[in-house]
């Protein structure tokens, strides 16, 4: 387990001693698929890092429409900020796949940034970089029309978990056209119209292996500089 700590991006500068010291304070928990680990407005008691598996991050509009902020992958973690402010969360947690989460209760969680300032400081790089994605997701959202929206989304799905293969291109696993409509605040029809005109203009592509999809970033870019 200490070993899949190194590889969190939280725990990557610590030796195996400080590794050995952290992994004495988690749980380590197996949660099924569609499982609500947070709900919105309970209090913050616990940080999760993400050892397998994938969860969404939602709140509900007053209509009762599902919003969806974030989609985390393995590595990344949630939960930090009721245990940085001591507010409610703010948001719904539900995991997407079958997954393993690391649980840190909050006072190990204190006495954890208390001791070891290089994981307070990437604690807190990671949370200014989400609070910025957010907003510019909502500004986006608010003046950008769906196909403008799916290519900015696109650029920074493919940026944060895609890995670029020999000709250049990225390799990702992208979320489902309703997972992203709930994102952009949009209907699924519309970003499959919208997509399908990326795969005519051979921007995004299927690739041999099953539920992996290929994204020309360069042609992307260029997309994007032309709408500024």
């Amino acid at each position: 387990m200490q070993e899949i700590l190194k590889h969190i991006p939280l725990f990557s500068e610590l030796d195996a001693g400080e590794l050995a010291s952290i992994y004495k304070l988690i749980t380590i928990n197996d949660v099924a698929k569609k499982t609500v680990v947070l709900h919105e407005g309970e209090e913050g008691g616990s940080l999760f890092i993400i050892i397998e598996g994938s969860v969404k991050i939602s709140y509900y509009a007053p209509d009762g429409r599902e919003i969806v902020l974030s989609l985390l992958e393995e590595g990344a973690y949630f939960g930090e900020m009721s245990l940085l402010d001591k507010q409610p969360r703010s948001a719904t947690v539900s995991t997407l796949t079958n997954s393993k989460l690391a649980q840190i209760r909050s006072v190990n969680f204190e006495r954890l940034l208390l001791k070891q300032p290089k994981v307070a400081l990437k604690l807190l790089a990671e949370t200014v970089n989400r609070l910025r994605r957010t907003s510019q997701l909502l500004e986006r959202v608010s003046t950008m029309d769906v196909p403008h929206r799916l290519y900015f989304y696109l650029k920074d799905f493919g940026d944060r978990f895609g890995k670029v293969d020999s000709d250049g291109v990225i390799i990702v696993k992208l979320p489902t056209h309703q997972m992203i409509a709930d994102q952009l605040s949009t209907s699924r029809e519309t970003i499959s119209r919208a997509a399908s005109a990326l795969k005519k203009e051979g921007i995004i592509g299927k690739t041999d292996n099953p539920g992996e999809s290929k994204i020309d970033m360069d042609a992307l870019e260029t997309l994007l500089q032309a709408i500024y």
